[in-house]
């Protein structure tokens, strides 16, 4: 990482960094830029879960944990909860287990493992693209922007997300 960038005050910690918004507003996307601008790496709780905690439970209706994972923007509640139940079972948490093996957590959704997990993450960023796309149920999102410290509007263009990014990083 470079010296100039602005990712808050880290005193030489690693970068731990949650994306957290509704779906499809745009968590992957700002992801990759931060992953593309800073040499970080990123993982999604979805992608993440998908061979650990859904495709187990529903084994019988895809050919593959990859089959499902295409399949998860159809059965949102059915992912939270999943996620959610994996991230509360013995051992290193979810979130643990993700940032072992990367920076950027893409997609936390439940609350309560978010706050017991808070004090991992250096930063937390909130991508809105409400003036597009509406906000997901509570059953499958219990998260806020007021939880974030940068706020991300990705209602216009990527060239705009990044523009926002490059300006939080290098002023």
């Amino acid at each position: 990482m470079s010296a100039s960038i602005k990712i808050p005050d880290l005193d030489g910690a690693r970068p731990a960094i949650a994306i957290l918004g509704h779906g499809g507003h745009g968590k992957d996307a700002a992801a990759a830029i931060l992953a593309r601008l800073c040499g970080l790496k990123v993982s999604s709780s979805s992608k993440f879960c998908a061979a650990r905690a859904v495709y187990p439970l529903v084994k019988d209706l895809y050919a593959d944990a990859a089959a499902c994972y295409r399949d998860r923007r159809n059965h949102r509640a059915l992912w939270f909860h999943a996620i959610t139940a994996y991230g509360f079972r013995p051992g290193p948490s979810l979130t643990e287990q993700i940032l072992a093996e990367n920076h950027i957590y893409v997609g936390p959704r439940n609350l309560a493992d978010f706050m017991l997990s808070r004090h991992l993450f250096n930063l937390v960023i909130w991508v809105d693209r409400s003036e597009i796309l509406p906000p997901e149920p509570v059953g499958s999102m219990e998260l806020s922007p007021d939880l974030a410290d940068w706020f991300l509007d990705n209602n216009r263009t990527l060239d705009y997300l990044e523009a926002q990014i490059l300006e939080r990083l290098f002023g």
